[in-house]
Order: C-alpha cells, then structure tokens, then sequence
C-alpha cells in the first residue's frame, strides 16, 4: 500500500525519501512544486480540501496552474484529483464529471482520481463513463468514510480501478485501510507535523501481518 503525505524539503523531503513515501502536491497558491519531486512518486491533489477549511471557493486557476508547473518540472503524477464539491454528494459527483467529460477542462487526461463522498453509491456511477478515471478516492467525512470503504474496494475491484483512502494520519486508519486493500492513502500530517513514527509503525505492522499470512 503506498502512503503520500505532503510536501516537503530539506530534512523533510529527506524522511520522505528514506522511507519510501510518495507526496501529495496540494494546488495551494502559497506551495509550488520543487524540481526534487521527480524523484519521489506523486500525486496532484485539486486544493479543494484546503480552500473549503479557509472559507474560499474551489480556486479552478490555481489548480491549473499547479498542473502546469507540475508540467514544466518533468514530475510524473500518478493520479490528478478531479475537482469535486465537499461534502455535497450528488452534485460534486455531476461537478467532477462536468471537468473530465467531452467539454471539461480534464477531458484527454487519463489518470484521474474520481472522488466519492457522502450522499454516492456505486450505483449511481454506472450511467456515466469512468474511462479516463484510474483510482477511485475515499473522500467525504470520517464516519462515512470508513462506513463505506468495503463497499468501494468491492466496486472498483469490479470495475479494474484502484482505491484511494485520503486523510489517513492515524495507525489504526493506515491499518484498517491496509486490511481492506486499499491501493494507497495520504496524510500531509506525516511531513507536516514530523510525525514520522507512525508511518514506521505502521510499517512494522505491516510486514508482521504480511508474515502472518505466509
């Protein structure tokens, strides 16, 4: 299971490194990605997050423009987090399809995350095309999340994607996620907060459950 946090430098990006963690670019105005990160797997997260807890709308210019500096650096994204509306179920899924459909601003992308909160069922994501979505992601309020996960393991291991758990900052979310196969999980709070001893709990677990199994 690969784990993303967020973005550092320095000693920082030094941790990352040194434990084989991936990063999470936050489309922030104030945070631009560094040339280093070609060396680590990324990821681009739509900022959406981060602009609902400071009170702002979704900032659709600097999304973009992070995807270009992304860009012009070389850095290979894993995934693009399709902008989604928190929190608002149906009409964030309707938002998310509008900017990678025929006429968005995502269209030709083929390697974008589908974002799947509270209010959406599997269900009601079989009458749109997902064909340029490679991950499902985890989002929405923590009681949900967790509420829902098998159900979404269960259908995007039908539908040949891969499940993105985010906001994992915690052992027993990392483990959790881990037991329902989750592909990947980020928390920005490992780099943020230097609380890289749970990652190297969490890696510990890991390979103990792993040598339970064989």
């Amino acid at each position: 299971m690969k784990i993303y946090t967020g973005q550092g430098a320095g000693k920082k990006f030094e941790e990352i490194k040194n434990r084989d963690l991936g990063v999470c670019i936050s489309s922030t105005p104030n945070v631009a990605p560094h040339k280093e990160l070609k060396k680590v797997d990324c990821f681009l997260d739509n900022g959406a997050f981060s602009c609902h807890l400071k009170g702002y709308p979704f900032q659709e210019d600097v999304f973009l423009k992070t995807i270009t500096k992304a860009y012009k650096l070389g850095i290979k994204l894993d995934f693009i987090v399709c902008p989604d509306l928190l929190m608002r179920g149906k009409d964030s899924l309707q938002y998310s399809m509008e900017w990678s459909g025929r006429r968005g601003k995502l269209r030709t992308s083929n390697n974008l995350a589908l974002v799947v909160q509270d209010g959406i069922l599997p269900g009601e994501l079989k009458k749109w095309s997902l064909s340029n979505f490679t991950h499902i992601f985890i989002g929405g309020s923590v009681e949900w999340k967790w509420e829902t996960a098998a159900m979404w393991r269960e259908f995007a291991t039908k539908i040949g994607k891969k499940l993105h758990i985010g906001q994992c900052g915690r052992l027993n979310y990392l483990k959790r996620a881990y037991e329902l196969g989750a592909d990947s999980v980020d928390s920005t709070s490992f780099c943020r907060n230097d609380s890289w001893h749970i990652v190297d709990e969490y890696k510990q677990w890991e390979e103990g459950y792993m040598g339970r199994i064989i």
